[in-house]
């Protein structure tokens, strides 16, 4: 018999940002990284024989968890492994794509068989394949103990499949947590499921979903409420008094007055950047109600190997929504594409509000510089894709 832990990755950019991902090769975030610390505990006196996982860095990295305090392991890949390939969603913000595929979100959430889109996986081949690589690495390690890092649609595909549950009532089997552990016994061919998504070592606030809801809910209908924020480009002049009443408030709050703030010059700024990429000016919405706007500079930085973050603006009443998140996640985005190996921005010394954010989400002094009204912080957040190694997690 051989004893199987399957393991979902720790929370990733898609599950921060709320993007989709499926092979999108995502990294780990803050979070992750110390749900990875406390899955390395769980596992530190479990005799693990092999491991495995999928060949996108968000595994690669949760992997390393097992590397800890069992070095000699040497990490096998296998795309096998990896999440449900969402086509043409991947790496698009879950608002857009309610949008944009109301009746496909609908099926991918509440009976994923019936779901397709461009590039798509379907679903079945997902649980097929899955089902395949358990069968396959437990063959090889007959009477062993094995560590596998997958994903979470993957996870739950192989699952169901296990228990007999049809895409319909897939609703039964929720999602597990970041990390969460499903322990799988092979024998002879059949596997048997000792217990599943167990999430135990997540204490103090460490869990991804204490975080969010969304896991809680089905896919809306078409018409009805959204879930998701979703973006567009900022319709410049059109929009012009939007955009600068968004950065006289954000100016106020980062200074305290209106002095050295010259409303013509930033717009027209502004107009520059959207001319020559409209995502440059981008506006967030949540169902109806303006959320907030993100401006990005696609030059400034690029000396450094850096892109520019030049405005980020939360409406008061949208903010404790995590949509400034979702607004950084679309400057990841964006400048990824572009090659760019991190992201920068200046914050005010004295809001103290808004270095405590981006420190949060991995952001990390690197230099002051004089403002119109006092000191600035550079900040700068990595963004290259990669896999973590040990030695970078611990």
């Amino acid at each position: 018999m051989t004893k199987l832990y399957l393991i979902r990755h720790a929370e990733a950019e898609g599950n921060l940002y709320r993007r989709a991902q499926g092979h999108f090769n995502a990294n780990v975030t803050q979070l992750g990284r110390r749900q990875i610390a406390a899955l390395a505990e769980r596992f530190r006196d479990i005799p693990i024989a092999a491991l495995w996982s999928s060949d996108l860095y968000r595994t690669q990295s949760t992997a390393a968890a097992i590397l800890r305090y069992h070095p000699k392991l040497t990490l096998r890949l296998s795309p096998e492994l990896r999440e449900i390939d969402v086509g043409v969603w991947e790496d698009v913000p879950w608002g857009n794509i309610q949008r944009d595929y109301p009746e496909e979100l609908a099926y991918f959430t509440n009976d994923p068989a019936q779901w397709s889109v461009p590039g798509g996986e379907p679903y079945l081949h997902v649980a097929e394949r899955m089902k395949r690589s358990v069968l396959r690495l437990a063959e090889e390690n007959e009477g062993k103990t094995v560590a596998v890092v997958s994903h979470g649609l993957a996870i739950r595909a192989l699952l169901c499949d296990h228990f007999g549950i049809p895409s319909a009532e897939i609703a039964r089997l929720p999602y597990g947590d970041n990390t969460s552990v499903t322990l799988l016994s092979v024998e002879d061919g059949r596997i048997t499921v000792e217990w599943y998504n167990d999430a135990s070592h997540l204490a103090g606030g460490l869990s991804t979903f204490e975080r969010q809801s969304w896991w809680r809910k089905t896919a809306p209908a078409a018409g009805e409420k959204k879930l998701y924020a979703e973006f567009d480009p900022l319709e410049l002049p059109r929009e012009r008094e939007l955009y600068s009443d968004c950065y006289a408030r954000t100016w106020m709050q980062s200074h305290g007055n209106l002095k050295g703030y010259v409303p013509l010059l930033y717009l027209r700024t502004a107009q520059s950047h959207a001319a020559r990429d409209p995502r440059c000016v981008m506006k967030l919405r949540l169902g109806d109600a303006f959320a907030g706007i993100i401006e990005l500079d696609p030059e400034r930085g690029r000396e450094n190997d850096a892109g520019w973050v030049s405005l980020l603006y939360v409406d008061p009443a949208m903010r404790s929504r995590r949509l400034g998140v979702q607004l950084i996640g679309h400057a990841v985005s964006y400048f990824r594409r572009a090659g760019r190996s991190a992201l920068r921005l200046h914050v005010s010394e004295t809001n103290t509000e808004a270095v405590g954010f981006y420190e949060h989400i991995g952001f990390r002094r690197i230099g002051t510089a004089d403002g119109v009204g006092g000191m600035l912080f550079l900040m700068e957040m990595d963004i290259r894709p990669r896999a973590l190694t040990p030695e970078e997690l611990f």
